[in-house]
């Protein structure tokens, strides 16, 4: 399989896609996460090729810092992860206190992040961590005016974790030695989880976290139990 991120990619969207199907009251918050997540493709010239080196659709990556793959897999990562407290422990949504300036709140947070991530690659942390620690501690300063969010967003970052791990596990069976083949060895956490980098797993774990805590405070949104009509 030449183009293995795309197989990735398309991996990706599959829970997703089924939550869109089967959940239509976490449709407005699918729509929103995947917009905001947009942006994100195009920070893949920062991990291609330091922390990875897959081959792109049409070689972009190499023209334009990002490709069709990316837009594919933050949409996908997105989907799920935004989702995943509340599809695992039957949650909806509900409005939470007054209106908020939800999308000058997104792009706040997305800007902050992107700070973050600058500031701890110039003193030499490596992108995927960086990444990570950038979302982890954004949310966390947006929890400490959530509080509410606090236990969804841990719970959230386990189960992303684990549906995570699973879709790679799948990719590594469709592409025999892919892990080997396409990822740089880690520096920190040069382990692997059930043949999977430990860095893709807390890479889950960090999307999880932020992606539970983020939009649910940019949009003005809290967790409430399903009902069983519903």
């Amino acid at each position: 399989m030449p183009y293995e991120f795309l197989v990735l990619s398309v991996l990706f969207l599959v829970p997703g896609s089924c939550v869109w199907l089967t959940r239509p009251d976490l449709r407005p918050l699918l729509r929103r996460v995947v917009v905001v997540s947009l942006p994100f493709a195009a920070t893949e010239w920062l991990f291609y090729p330091e922390y990875w080196t897959p081959r792109f659709l049409f070689g972009l990556a190499d023209h334009i810092g990002f490709g069709i793959e990316d837009v594919l897999f933050v949409a996908g990562l997105g989907a799920f992860s935004s989702t995943a407290y509340a599809v695992a422990f039957r949650r909806t949504l509900a409005p939470h206190g007054a209106a908020v300036r939800a999308w000058a709140r997104a792009v706040g947070a997305f800007a902050l992040a992107m700070v973050v991530t600058g500031a701890l690659l110039a003193v030499g942390l490596s992108i995927l961590y960086a990444a990570v620690a950038a979302m982890v501690s954004v949310s966390s300063v947006l929890l400490l005016m959530r509080r509410d969010l606090v236990v969804p967003s841990l719970l959230g970052a386990l189960v992303s974790a684990v549906i995570y791990l699973g879709l790679c596990l799948v990719f590594g069976m469709l592409i025999p030695g892919v892990f080997e083949r396409t990822w740089r060895p880690s520096m920190l956490l040069p382990g692997r989880l059930l043949g999977v980098p430990l860095d893709e797993v807390l890479y889950g774990l960090g999307a999880g976290f932020s992606a539970t805590a983020v939009p649910a405070w940019a949009f003005g949104w809290r967790f409430v139990p399903l009902r069983r009509s519903a």
